[in-house]
């Protein structure tokens, strides 16, 4: 990490991937927003890849200008007042060991650390994919044949039959400003989340669902504005060994379900998602803070969802509590059998950082600081031993959540800024 330092002069883009820029690495920079040019950031994503922002296709069988194949590794990526990491409308992205902090703040609109968004097939003949190009561009980029590493399981180059991954990232500190031109009275900061995979739809009637696999793994996401890892509207994601802490710091988000409960882990809306090997522990910044939401959000239906073997520390079976209901609260939805309900992970050492302290207001001392943030196991830890097995986690998965029980330390401390 931080081999060369990026340093945003523009309110543009750090980083664009434009005009079909595709199968691209980059690995090993620090890419900065710029705070000293304008607080919280004068550039709006740090990284991006957009239909909108580079030129869209215009209908549902044209793609258009953002990139494919992209593999954002081993970064240090902060203070865009927009995203950290937003990709959009095309697919094969791998968001891999990154540090994503102090993003989404100020720029009007909502946004979170990293994004995954309306991402959408392209592959010849695949079921709801683009089957053409724009003019003048080659239809071979939109009737994609898939092959060689798009086959293979490879990691961090190859992770078939994944075709996006966001693994090994730490995501702190990103929200959206109590300051946003956004506002607050009415609780209307929607994200500002650490992680989000967010309305993997086609983006023109947004009834097609992106029919391919998506896999969330090994990251650690802390002290955010909102979730910690939040699963809007998409289907067909895995999300495995990930730990969340002191999210929803944020006074102004905006609350779903019937009593207005939020999670650091949320599922709200979609089908055939797979939640193993978790680990959340929320701080009641709003009073109303789930360890994980398993529900259905206004229109967004849950179906065939599956939770196995996560350790929650909130009682997802106390009916005066939202955390569970439509169909997520049956077999074979979220049952608390099939996980560890009311128990502290027990992290090394986690405190609560500082938070707002009115809806609207300023955070004690003005300042955005997370407390304490190693989320290494204890030795009594729950978590050790606590896992359900899947051929595609890496070897040391042995226990749930990002760290594993022979770190002392997690994440490693020099990743960490604010």
């Amino acid at each position: 990490m931080n081999a060369c330092h990026v340093l945003s002069r523009t309110t543009a883009s750090v980083w664009g991937f434009r005009n079909f820029g595709s199968f691209v690495v980059v690995d090993g920079f620090e890419v900065d927003g710029n705070n000293a040019l304008v607080t919280d950031g004068a550039s709006d994503v740090c990284f991006l890849s957009s239909d909108p922002a580079y030129g869209a296709g215009g209908s549902s069988l044209k793609a258009g200008a953002s990139a494919h194949h992209l593999w954002i590794l081993n970064n240090i990526i902060h203070h865009c007042n927009l995203a950290g990491v937003g990709f959009q409308n095309k697919e094969w992205y791998y968001v891999v060991h990154n540090t994503v902090y102090h993003n989404a703040f100020q720029s009007g609109y909502q946004g979170s650390g990293i994004g995954l968004v309306v991402v959408q097939c392209i592959e010849q003949g695949g079921t709801n994919c683009y089957t053409s190009g724009i003019v003048g561009t080659p239809t071979s980029f939109y009737s994609y044949v898939p092959s060689g590493n798009d086959n293979a399981f490879n990691p961090p180059a190859a992770w078939s039959p994944f075709h996006n991954v966001v693994a090994w990232n730490v995501a702190y500190n990103n929200r959206i400003n109590y300051k946003n031109p956004i506002g607050c009275g009415s609780l209307v900061h929607t994200d500002g989340n650490g992680i989000i995979i967010d309305t993997f739809l086609d983006g023109f009637s947004n009834t097609l669902t992106f029919p391919y696999q998506t896999l969330v793994m090994n990251n650690v996401s802390y002290y955010n504005g909102g979730r910690g890892l939040h699963v809007f509207r998409a289907s067909n994601v895995t999300v495995a060994n990930n730990s969340v802490y002191n999210n929803l710091t944020d006074t102004c988000i905006l609350r779903t379900g019937t009593k207005g409960f939020v999670g650091d882990f949320s599922q709200v809306g979609g089908s055939n998602n797979v939640w193993i090997n978790n680990l959340s522990k929320p701080v009641p910044n709003l009073g109303s803070a789930c360890a994980l939401l398993a529900g259905n959000g206004p229109g967004v239906p849950n179906i065939n969802e599956t939770y196995t073997d996560n350790v929650l520390n909130s009682d997802m079976r106390n009916t005066t509590l939202s955390c569970i209901f439509d169909n997520d609260a049956s077999v074979p939805y979220f049952s608390c059998s099939n996980n560890k309900c009311s128990t502290d992970p027990s992290f090394v050492d986690a405190t609560p950082g500082v938070n707002a302290t009115t809806v609207g207001g300023a955070p004690t001392g003005g300042t955005w600081i997370p407390g304490h943030a190693n989320f290494a196991l204890s030795p009594s830890s729950p978590a050790i031993g606590y896992v359900s097995p899947r051929s595609f986690l890496p070897a040391q998965n042995v226990d749930a959540g990002a760290c594993h029980h022979s770190l002392t330390v997690c994440p490693n401390p020099g990743t960490t800024n604010y």
